[in-house]
């Protein structure tokens, strides 16, 4: 049995569970009534909240954390809305501040992290392709004026690897730029909701 045979037998195999496991399944089973995707972070209680090299002044979330919340959402297409609930412990008005101070920086940081990246591909882009016009042009001039083909050849070579990379600067890694940027995007504005409330925040919110 050759692989594309073997790839076929085990996609029959697959198909009767594919619409179990899909991303539009994963979607239904967390969607809120009111459009927004919930994706429950579950805290132990021997689960360290922050991180232990982070100074006091500003905090830094368990990296464990962020490694979750990233496998899940991954899922999830990045024109839903995100609603981050943590479960499983108590925590303290300060404390539920905290993260959610932590969670918005960290994926805001992403953003204009994104933007620098889209900002910088552009630019390389626009330089690619001005190298590789140059080059090109070079080469149809060298072609009247010149003989020697290795020059010719090794011209005509760069110019053309350099469009075709200004081409995939735009088109392919661009594309993928505006992907990441828009899934920070969904992040930076999510929600963060707490399933235990103490009585300190209650009185907080009175």
């Amino acid at each position: 049995m050759n692989k594309k045979e073997t790839y076929k037998k085990r996609m029959s195999l697959l198909k009767s569970d594919l619409n179990k496991f899909s991303n539009e399944q994963f979607v239904r089973d967390r969607l809120l009534p009111n459009g927004k995707v919930q994706i429950d972070i579950v805290l132990p209680p021997d689960l360290e909240l922050f991180h232990p090299l982070a100074p006091n002044s500003y905090k830094v979330l368990n990296p464990e954390i962020y490694n979750y919340i990233d496998e899940q959402v991954y899922f999830v297409p990045s024109e839903y809305d995100i609603c981050l609930h943590f479960v499983g412990r108590e925590l303290t008005a300060e404390q539920q501040k905290q993260i959610d101070l932590a969670v918005h920086k960290h994926y805001n940081l992403q953003v204009y992290d994104k933007l620098d990246d889209i900002r910088r591909n552009r630019l390389l882009g626009i330089f690619l392709l001005i190298f590789g016009v140059i080059a090109l042009a070079l080469y149809f001039f060298l072609q009247i004026r010149n003989k020697n083909l290795l020059m010719l050849e090794v011209v005509s070579i760069v110019g053309t690897f350099s469009v075709w990379e200004a081409v995939d600067c735009w088109l392919i890694q661009g594309h993928e730029r505006r992907t990441a940027l828009h899934n920070a995007l969904q992040m930076a504005v999510a929600e963060i909701t707490f399933e235990n409330v103490n009585k300190e925040t209650q009185n907080d919110q009175r």
